[in-house]
């Protein structure tokens, strides 16, 4: 109940973080477990109990050894693994010892990736065991299962670029066995790496000509961020973007900025479509929700790209999207702060955002953080709007 509470509501809840901190009794594992859980979903809400915590895994593993995490007990092992990924997840050190651990026995090693992530300054330590575990996945299976894009992501998150020849060995035996959606994995995990993965483009290249447009998606992003050759990658653009849903290619359009103008006609082409397509819905009470994730993907897009020469098209089109759908919060506030003083007719809504108590999409375990960014970015769009001066009627200076 306190979990619900903090991850739904906007608040000051130090004191009942720290309460839950004190629920980490070592003689009560099925408690433990669940403080540790509900911990875990907080994100930077949970650093009240940041020392509970890291008191917890060390008395762990002084009392039921350094193999706490495969204790023999069932409520003893969850009660440790949760409070071991609570404690990683705030990037304290001390969650390394069990992640070690675990990462060099296997035993529940899943939920240790997904933790190892949050550690990059262990990145020396974690990177070579999570190379062993990706080298242990079969390449030829349909389903790698969950372990494949775990640790595709834990390493593309810890930056260490000895993860590089891994990840391209990986992308290279995906493609051999037809392995598209392995191979995606492979190739954005790649393209986090920006330039010091060139050693890939020659893998990278030819795969911008596959037939699954996911993949040709993924693989000409990764070919713009290991590259960095407007010449190479804008060409692709409109056949990619010839499926009006493709925001992968939308995002890349944004990225490469002013170079990729070509592809503007067709993004104000996407964006008109959708706008008079809402219309018709709303117009004939259409049971068809507004495509609300199209216009903030194009109109995005076309920001990056036009900048204030798009800003009378862009503008109305993210207020509408954050309007009908607050999901996309996150992508619209984003935008909002790139547009600089042509966010200022959005204020009343980043006012509204600021003011509302409850948090933004509650639905998925990531929303607390998202929250707290949300508001952040809304709170330095508000600092700097309030900075600048009014402007003068007319447009005269």
């Amino acid at each position: 109940m306190a979990r619900r509470l903090i991850t739904s509501w906007r608040g000051d809840h130090t004191r009942l973080v720290r309460l839950i901190g004190d629920c980490l009794a070592p003689r009560d594992a099925y408690t433990a477990a669940a403080a540790a859980e509900a911990l875990g979903s907080l994100a930077a809400l949970a650093e009240p109990a940041r020392e509970a915590l890291a008191a917890y895994v060390t008395d762990h593993r002084t009392e039921h050894r350094p193999d706490a995490w495969a204790s023999p007990h069932p409520e003893v092992r969850r009660a440790h693994q949760l409070a071991v990924v609570a404690l990683a997840g705030l990037g304290d050190e001390r969650a390394l010892p069990s992640l070690l651990t675990v990462l060099d026995t296997s035993t529940d090693a899943w939920r240790a990736v997904n933790a190892a992530g949050h550690l990059p300054q262990a990145a020396s330590e974690l990177t070579p065991r999570l190379i062993r575990h990706l080298a242990d996945i079969d390449p030829s299976r349909d389903q790698p299962g969950f372990g494949f894009t775990s640790l595709t992501t834990a390493l593309s998150r810890l930056g260490d670029p000895a993860a590089v020849p891994a990840l391209t060995d990986a992308l290279r035996a995906a493609v051999r066995h037809e392995q598209w959606h392995t191979a995606q994995a492979a190739l954005k995990a790649l393209a986090l790496f920006g330039t010091r993965a060139s050693s890939a483009l020659d893998l990278v290249r030819p795969l911008t000509d596959a037939d699954n447009v996911t993949l040709r998606t993924a693989a000409a992003s990764a070919l713009w961020e290991l590259e960095r050759s407007p010449g190479t990658v804008v060409p692709l653009l409109n056949g990619l973007l010839e499926h009006h849903r493709n925001f992968d290619a939308m995002d890349l359009a944004g990225r490469i900025g002013p170079p990729a103008a070509p592809v503007l006609p067709r993004l104000r082409q996407i964006l008109a479509g959708q706008v008079e397509e809402n219309r018709r819905n709303e117009q004939n009470g259409s049971a068809v929700l507004n495509d609300s994730w199209t216009l903030v993907r194009a109109a995005s897009a076309l920001w990056g790209i036009g900048g204030d020469s798009e800003g009378d098209t862009v503008l109305p089109a993210l207020r509408d999207a954050w309007k009908d759908n607050d999901a996309t919060a996150p992508t619209v506030v984003a935008c909002l702060d790139r547009m600089g003083p042509a966010a200022r007719p959005a204020l009343p809504q980043i006012q509204v955002a600021l003011a509302q108590s409850h948090r933004y999409d509650q639905r998925w375990s990531g929303a607390v953080a998202s929250d707290l960014d949300i508001v952040h970015t809304c709170r330095t769009i508000l600092t700097r709007l309030h900075n600048l001066p009014e402007p003068v009627p007319g447009g005269e200076e």
